[in-house]
């Protein structure tokens, strides 16, 4: 571990515990009441005035805890996934802290009730963002597809039992019948956004009118926004609702009419997309096959800038441009196919080594470093190759006008001109 690493531990760990020192004693060794700091506070109703300082300072003590957590392994992780545990960990603190609030009210079972199912929904939701994150990694859609249709049911079931507690804690009052039609519109709504977003698996299809599908149903905001419109058409016309606004049966076949415009567009939409895509593929084949054959009877100056496209493959990485230019290269000097198809082989076929999800710190930039010295190498021997025995300079111009030699600094050196 680094200096830098260490002194930025030290330092958090110092900050956090003065910090949570002065918490720990307001809330074990003082009896302080919210009442205590009216003269800081606008009017405060008598119920809050008495109400004792830890129902705020131990929600601020839990969340200062995992703050901490999350800022250790913010200094000494790295990689994607360590990123998205830190950013994790960060809603984990907030959400504890606004649930702790509710939870710890005293002589109040509908707010407990509520904090808890609160905590629950976030909870929900932190597990959602690491498996979508995951599946972004490992490159498994269907995975975030699963994890979305289940987290948009669980989070309906949580706010079906969330919507009592907290009329209840307010004072208001609601009928069971409307109740029921509340819970019924709810459980309908997620389940078809549930059910829909699960089309979501479709949108890597090579099919095309799946992969439309697919790409409607990964829209999230619009698959549940439709599906609640529907289950909220259903409660009102048709379900529980409909007793508290009869008048509304009178519009039934406008918007029965405007339902069938709306998914007769996405119909539409659907298959405008496969039909476009079969299109532009064919499109795109001729226009690729049509600059293969400019390319191969061109006749230009090959290596122009090739200091600077050996730079962006040593550098950076990018082959593309390289394993171009040395294709026509050879191909001007009427190399045989499978001639060049040798020479270029360990080019064509070379990968980086991969960085981890989550490492410790500074390992991502010694595999940086060790994967530019690897294709520096591989670049050596592939000009060595290419070379004839009995010569030692490439019979084109370098990037300055001169010629190319085996131990030209374009070749040798980073790139550098």
């Amino acid at each position: 571990m680094s200096k830098n690493t260490t002194g930025r531990i030290l330092r958090s760990t110092a900050m956090y515990t003065v910090f949570a020192a002065i918490l720990g004693w307001l809330i074990f060794f003082n009896e302080y009441t919210i009442g205590d700091f009216s003269n800081f506070l606008p009017y405060l109703p008598d119920q809050l005035a008495t109400m004792s300082l830890d129902v705020l300072m131990i929600p601020v003590l839990v969340a200062v805890l995992v703050f901490y957590i999350a800022s250790l392994v913010g200094i000494m992780l790295e990689g994607e996934f360590a990123r998205v545990l830190v950013g994790t960990l960060y809603a984990a603190g907030f959400a504890c802290f606004f649930a702790l609030i509710l939870i710890l009210q005293p002589g109040s079972q509908s707010l407990n009730t509520a904090g808890y199912l609160i905590l629950a929904a976030f909870c929900v939701l932190l597990v959602y963002n690491t498996l979508s994150h995951l599946a972004k990694l490992k490159q498994m859609p269907y995975i975030k597809a699963l994890a979305i249709s289940a987290t948009i049911y669980i989070e309906g079931q949580i706010l079906m039992r969330l919507i009592g507690p907290l009329i209840e804690s307010s004072g208001a009052r609601m009928s069971p019948e409307l109740m029921m039609g509340l819970n019924e519109f709810i459980n309908l709504g997620v389940s078809i956004a549930a059910v829909f977003t699960l089309f979501a698996v479709f949108a890597t299809s090579r099919n095309p009118y799946l992969n439309a599908l697919g790409s409607i149903s990964s829209n999230y905001l619009f698959s549940v926004s439709l599906s609640l419109i529907g289950a909220l058409y259903y409660g009102f016309f048709m379900g529980g609702l409909s007793s508290y606004a009869p008048g509304l049966s009178q519009l039934s076949p406008y918007v029965e009419w405007t339902g069938v415009c709306i998914f007769a567009a996405l119909i539409f939409t659907v298959m405008r997309r496969g039909m476009q895509g079969s299109i532009l593929a064919k499109k795109r084949t001729g226009e690729w096959k049509k600059h293969l054959q400019q390319v191969t009877t061109y006749k230009g100056d090959r290596f122009v800038g090739f200091t600077e496209i050996i730079d962006e493959f040593v550098s950076g990485g990018s082959r593309d441009r390289l394993l171009v230019k040395l294709t026509l290269f050879l191909h001007e000097n009427r190399v045989a196919d499978d001639e060049i198809s040798g020479f270029l082989s360990e080019l064509i076929n070379y990968e980086d080594e991969k960085k981890s999800t989550v490492s410790v710190k500074g390992q991502a930039s010694n595999i940086d470093l060790k994967n530019e010295e690897r294709r520096l190498r591989l670049l050596q021997e592939t000009i060595r190759n290419m070379l004839p025995e009995s010569s030692t300079v490439l019979d084109a111009p370098a990037a300055g006008g001169g010629p190319l030699e085996a131990g030209s600094p374009a070749i040798r050196s980073n790139g550098s001109d």
